[in-house]
């Protein structure tokens, strides 16, 4: 294992006195011991009164030793570090996160953790006693997650730092009671992808550039474990459960609970999703990572997925509703030239999964259009999906939105404007053959009918729009439908 300056310091530093000059930019580039001068090296020799322990134009100087023990002392931190590597591979690979914190102790010397993408508590540092450090290290060490309180104060506070970038982030105290310390954060990917954090506070020594590069090797090795546990499905995910959610893996309820909760959503939410394919005629994956950190700056209430060359976007909001997002968009097409798609609106969290795949058919139903479009709406495009593409329970999700709502309504309560809006399309429109097809007054078919548009902002001048109204109360109130045992979930295994 190559080790700097600043690590061999760092592993030094509790066992004797030393005195270092190491610049900030000191690599891990270094073999072994030499009591003559070699490259990549660390040159061991006397001066004085103290032995100078030379690497590549840095150096630590050991005092009350000799040459001959200086030596050995150096050498025996690049023996103990290689011993530290293949312990920490053995742990990474059993998923004992607890020993991997507890082999940093002494190279670290300061508060360790481990999380995975949903705040749980992999691992904590056994020392110091977590009421010496502060509430929030308290609070982890009893029930295993970060508190809500803490994220919300933190994100404030840190609110010019992006700590879902891949890599080691900086961070100071955050203005709250909880967070006394400020330290560094490391977010660990997998194929663009969150699986978790390895945290390190400032406490009891200043961190430097050895701890950064340790950081770095640790999470080397960590992150192929934690993002293909997930792939195998025979393992915990790692990943966020709302990405679990979204791609149909398997994830812990109340893990999903608390995503939403920092979130501050709920699972009867109305959620919608958008899909945005930046720099579709070249899909460079560097244009994907720009547009991602804009969106993450940009839209901080919604939760942002990669999944290149796509990046999605979930909101507890109808999005194609927000003007200032339609001309966030607009700005960015002008810069990036993006393609993007809104799926239907739908309440609930188990309508998530399927949002990807309306939004995936939309843009790939628009290829055939060479009208220089470039945002879609699933909508314009749930009759062709209907018909020619989806399966089962698909279907029933592509239904109109207000459809299913008024689905839902009549089975829960007997309600009346699904089957008078039914018959109403039925009868072409005709106002009098509905109340007499329903025995009731042509004044109350038209006020359930004004009612529908007026709520739900309907066309109903449009033959697409009220095809599109028909089909889905065909779908929903299909006798084969009712009473065929078929349907499954979501098909979509992988965005392609």
């Amino acid at each position: 294992m190559k080790l700097s300056m600043w690590m061999i310091a760092n592993r030094l530093s509790p066992l004797m006195d030393v005195k270092t000059n190491i610049s900030a930019d000191a690599k891990p580039v270094l073999n072994s011991a030499r009591l003559v001068y070699s490259t990549n090296c660390v040159h061991v020799y006397q001066d004085k009164d103290h032995v100078v322990c030379s690497g590549e134009d840095d150096s630590i100087c050991l005092y009350g030793v000799t040459e001959k023990e200086a030596f050995e002392i150096i050498q025996g931190v690049f023996d103990y570090f290689q011993d530290w590597e293949a312990n920490l591979q053995a742990f990474i690979r059993k998923n004992e996160f607890q020993k991997i914190v507890d082999s940093c102790e002494i190279l670290i010397q300061n508060p360790m953790d481990i999380q995975d993408a949903n705040n749980k508590l992999l691992a904590i540092s056994r020392h110091p006693d977590p009421s010496t450090v502060d509430p929030e290290w308290l609070y982890m060490s009893r029930y295993g997650y970060s508190s809500l309180n803490a994220i919300k104060a933190f994100d404030l506070s840190q609110s010019n730092t992006d700590f879902t970038r891949h890599g080691v982030q900086p961070f100071s105290p955050a203005d709250s009671s909880s967070l006394k310390h400020g330290g560094i954060s490391y977010c660990l990917q997998f194929n663009g992808i969150d699986c978790g954090r390895i945290t390190i506070l400032e406490m009891i020594r200043p961190i430097n550039p050895g701890d950064y590069q340790l950081l770095d090797k640790i999470a080397q090795l960590l992150e192929p474990v934690m993002g293909t546990a997930v792939l195998s499905d025979h393992s915990p995910s790692h990943f966020n459960a709302l990405y679990s959610l979204v791609f149909q893996k398997s994830y812990d309820v109340r893990e999903l609970q608390l995503q939403l909760a920092y979130q501050q959503w709920t699972e009867n939410d109305d959620f919608q999703m958008l899909l945005i394919q930046p720099d579709y005629l070249q899909n460079s994956y560097r244009s994907v990572e720009i547009l991602y950190s804009i969106l993450l700056h940009n839209l901080p209430s919604c939760v942002i997925f990669r999944k290149d060359p796509y990046i999605l976007v979930l909101s507890n909001q109808l999005l194609e509703k927000r003007q200032n997002l339609l001309d966030f968009l607009s700005a960015l097409h002008e810069n990036n030239k993006i393609r993007a798609s809104f799926s239907l609106g739908a309440k609930g969290t188990a309508e998530i999964p399927w949002m990807v795949q309306q939004c995936l058919f939309a843009i790939k139903a628009a290829e055939s259009e060479s009208n220089g479009q470039w945002l879609y709406y699933f909508e314009k495009y749930a009759v062709d999906y209907m018909l020619f593409h989806a399966r089962g329970s698909e279907q029933i999700h592509a239904c109109h939105p207000m459809i299913r709502k008024l689905w839902d309504e009549k089975e829960k309560n007997e309600d009346e404007l699904f089957k008078t809006l039914l018959i109403y399309l039925d009868n072409e429109r005709s106002v009098n053959k509905t109340s007499a097809a329903l025995f009731t007054h042509r004044n109350t078919v038209m006020y359930r009918i004004r009612k529908l548009q007026e709520t739900y902002s309907l066309n109903l001048d449009d033959p697409g729009t009220r095809y599109y109204l028909r089909l889905s109360m065909q779908v929903l109130s299909s006798p084969v439908r009712m009473n065929t045992q078929f349907f499954s979930g979501p098909q979509l295994n992988s965005i392609r």
